[in-house]
């Protein structure tokens, strides 16, 4: 158990690191530079006929590419230009690197590895149906689980095809939602049912702060360096109590050992969000390859899951038969 105890020790160590390191903000010094603004002015006066770019291609048009919105990206790559020719470091732009758009898709990259997540959900319900009996313990919680992360993947997918603020707003509520069904499932599985004061008072305390959550960020300041700490904070419990559950049933189940590799897999991942470098081709950076890392895991995840629901069957059958 000491093994497993240091273990938890660590991850958590990791995840409050996480929140200390995390830096956010929305203005960077390429959208300060002069050679933004100047090509920003001229841009608008030259190419802007009210909302609408002149001679804009029609796949830029659907996608919403507005005037501003392209003064925005050919002044941006006008400004990396500049930087490089005379050596200085390709700074960020709106809190962001550049990205070099493909079909008017903001961020490629990162849209193709969510996409590989929300197929990894997609596949791993699929496999839950064709495995697990309908009568298994716990099944139609993860049913919700699955839906709620494919809801949450596909919400990344059209925020980094387009970053609008609703789509930003969503995808981040939508990340924050996978979380805490993640973290409430913790409760349920240590009850083994969903009707039981535990479960129930648990669900009402994650509720009520996920209502507050979705309210201050809405309606009262969509504040992005609280958003990440609460992310990371809701993590850091969940982590904790998987970990410790893990721990608790290492030799009585043998399939936890899974939960276990998937917890700390997803929780190194997250280092990835701290990196900070341009972007590889100006396509893909830190954030995408944490995308595309947690793809694969997913699977190890679902396999767990296919166990826990045989056994939480079969346990229940020897219960019958007792």
């Amino acid at each position: 158990m000491r093994r497993w105890s240091s273990g938890l020790v660590g991850v958590v160590l990791l995840l409050l690191s996480l929140v200390a390191l995390t830096d956010v903000t929305t203005a960077s010094r390429g959208d300060r530079d002069y050679t933004f603004h100047n090509c920003m002015k001229k841009c608008k006066d030259q190419q802007c006929e009210g909302n609408e770019y002149k001679n804009q291609l029609e796949h830029l048009r659907k996608l919403m590419w507005f005037c501003d919105d392209e003064c925005k990206y050919n002044c941006m790559w006008q400004t990396v230009v500049a930087f490089q020719q005379h050596q200085i470091p390709v700074p960020q732009f709106f809190g962001k690197w550049p990205f070099t758009r493909l079909w008017g898709i903001q961020e490629p990259a990162s849209v193709l590895f969510s996409l590989f997540n929300l197929l990894g959900h997609a596949t791993g319900l699929l496999r839950l149906r064709c495995n697990v009996p309908k009568n298994a313990p716990l099944l139609s919680l993860w049913y919700i689980f699955g839906a709620v992360c494919i809801n949450g993947w596909v919400w990344s997918i059209v925020f980094h095809t387009r970053d609008f603020p609703i789509t930003e707003i969503m995808d981040y509520l939508s990340a924050f939602s996978m979380n805490a069904f993640s973290f409430f499932a913790v409760f349920v599985r240590l009850s083994q049912k969903w009707m039981c004061l535990q479960v129930i008072t648990t669900g009402v305390l994650i509720l009520s702060f996920c209502a507050y959550h979705v309210h201050y960020l809405t309606f009262v300041h969509f504040d992005y360096g609280y958003n990440m700490k609460a992310n990371i904070a809701m993590g850091v419990l969940n982590a904790a109590c998987w970990l410790f559950w893990s721990g608790l049933n290492r030799k009585t189940h043998q399939h936890v050992w899974k939960c276990a590799v998937f917890v700390a897999l997803a929780v190194l991942s997250l280092c990835l969000e701290i990196l900070d470098f341009p972007p590889f081709y100006w396509a893909i950076d830190a954030h995408a390859l944490w995308h595309l890392v947690t793809a694969p895991i997913t699977l190890i995840w679902y396999s767990f899951l296919i166990d826990d629901c045989k056994y939480l069957l079969e346990e229940n059958k020897a219960k019958k038969m007792i």
